[in-house]
């Protein structure tokens, strides 16, 4: 390939851009919790039957790190905790309806982040970059692995 800018600072950089400006849109509509919070509430939106570990293995993120982001998802009640039930030992998180709500209002927020980063793309654009992406994930060898995490 070329010499270019390197392909991973590009994605890099193309994650922060989008992570900034969720989290712009966040303050502007009072809405108190993080980018990292709002990845949660997707995966835990997604019915697999996650615990604290696996969020953690998941998001490549250090256990301690994702407890204080559950804790602070638990006091605002977007969370609860489950006993699992093949192993009592186990809690499984969970979405309220609080939880659902404000997913509901921050996936409209990153629709309109979406939107506004993607002015001047044509959908022809797109669906290359898409396309490219999905390459570049298979090519990896990560694949739907990160879809299927949780469901045991």
């Amino acid at each position: 390939m070329g010499s270019g800018i390197p392909l991973g600072y590009m994605l890099s950089r193309s994650r922060r851009v989008f992570k900034h400006q969720m989290a712009a849109e966040f303050r502007n509509k009072e809405i108190g919790l993080s980018f990292e919070q709002f990845v949660i509430l997707k995966l835990l939106n997604s019915n697999a039957e996650f615990i604290q570990q696996d969020l953690a293995d998941l998001l490549q993120k250090d256990k301690s790190i994702i407890v204080r982001h559950i804790n602070c998802l638990l006091d605002h009640q977007f969370v609860a905790r489950l006993t699992n039930k093949e192993d009592k030992r186990k809690k499984n998180l969970t979405l309220t309806n609080n939880g659902i709500e404000i997913l509901n209002r921050m996936n409209e927020l990153a629709v309109d982040v979406s939107n506004k980063l993607l002015s001047g793309v044509t959908e022809n654009e797109l669906e290359i970059f898409k396309y490219v992406l999905t390459k570049i994930q298979e090519n990896g060898e990560f694949g739907e692995e990160i879809y299927n995490c949780g469901n045991k």
